[in-house]
């Protein structure tokens, strides 16, 4: 499945990715110095205030999701109501949305929730709850958009849960993207020096995917996947699925593309849930055909080249700066 990496970049966000099919979209979040926005950008420096959370997301989801919905649902749909999603030839699959806090997750994560309120009001967000009349032990509740909070927040799990943890642990409507290198080892902790923030106990439905820098992991692959890292790849992919998390990889290469198609082949091949991509459409497609090993060929053929001639004009200018032997 396709994750628009960055999606907010696109000249159309969310609709660039909609229109291919991703599943998955991605916004960076920094609150506005009143209190009262999120900017979304990649730095502070480059936001715009017309460029909003609510702006290029909530609302233009509302909109996709109150049109699948009309005529179904007339009025506002209940709990019990199997709404619609943004995708027309499958309803049922959820979109995610994933929401990466740049700034101080304890004053912008209550923004975020507050923000979510109208997708909340018309149940179209997946949420955690517990009902006591169910004849089930069900507590996930799929809906049309599944809210994921990823960076900084990620470093506070005590803020998702709230002052509040007898009601969050009743409901919540937003999850977390959990350190994909981390789901092995207890409270998710790094080391035992982690901040008892960050090294809290797993609670249920916590988090909905797993995600880590592929390079961070295991380097680069630039000459392929050895053994070793292709074992590191199959137990964390692994431990997400026992989990029953999505896993995902970022700061995957995008250059050369046929190395770029060679790395998407691996990890889909291997099980990955969510594919990392900036082109979305080459990502959803999935036309793949690479020739990696002969353009590493030409490209270290090239260097060779290159580095060789640098050498030969440098020799060439010594000799030239060196005084003829009938001088000396």
């Amino acid at each position: 499945m396709c994750h628009s990496h960055n999606d907010y970049l696109r000249h159309d966000p969310l609709f660039t990715a909609l229109s291919v099919g991703c599943v998955s979209v991605e916004a960076d979040v920094w609150l506005s110095k009143n209190g009262k926005d999120l900017y979304v950008a990649h730095h502070w420096w480059s936001h715009s205030s017309k460029r909003t959370l609510r702006s290029l997301y909530i609302d233009p989801l509302l909109q996709i999701l109150d049109s699948m919905n009309a005529k179904s649902f007339p009025a506002k749909p209940t709990l019990d109501d199997q709404v619609s999603g943004v995708f027309a030839l499958h309803p049922n699959t959820t979109l995610l949305l994933f929401i990466d806090v740049k700034d101080d997750p304890e004053t912008t994560w209550p923004v975020v929730l507050k923000q979510l309120e109208p997708l909340r009001e018309r149940n179209y967000l997946s949420r955690h709850e517990k009902v006591p009349t169910e004849a089930t032990n069900q507590t996930f509740w799929p809906g049309p958009i599944t809210v994921v909070g990823t960076g900084n927040i990620v470093k506070r799990r005590d803020v998702n849960i709230g002052a509040n943890p007898d009601r969050w642990h009743r409901y919540h409507d937003v999850f977390l993207d959990a350190p994909l290198d981390l789901l092995t080892k207890p409270g998710l902790c790094r080391n035992n020096d982690s901040p008892s923030s960050t090294c809290m106990e797993v609670q249920e439905n916590e988090f909905y995917t797993a995600s880590v820098s592929l390079w961070r992991t295991i380097g680069t692959v630039f000459f392929g996947f050895s053994l070793s890292k292709l074992s590191i790849i199959r137990e964390q992919i692994q431990a997400a699925k026992d989990l029953n998390l999505l896993s995902r990889y970022w700061e995957t290469p995008t250059w050369p593309v046929s190395h770029r198609n060679y790395v998407w082949r691996v990890l889909s091949r291997e099980g990955i849930d969510l594919l990392n991509a900036d082109d979305v459409l080459s990502a959803a497609t999935r036309r793949w055909n690479s020739y990696y090993l002969k353009d590493l060929a030409w490209i270290v053929g090239t260097a060779s080249f290159l580095f060789g001639f640098l050498l030969s004009l440098d020799w060439l200018r010594r000799r030239a700066r060196s005084p003829p032997l009938s001088a000396r």
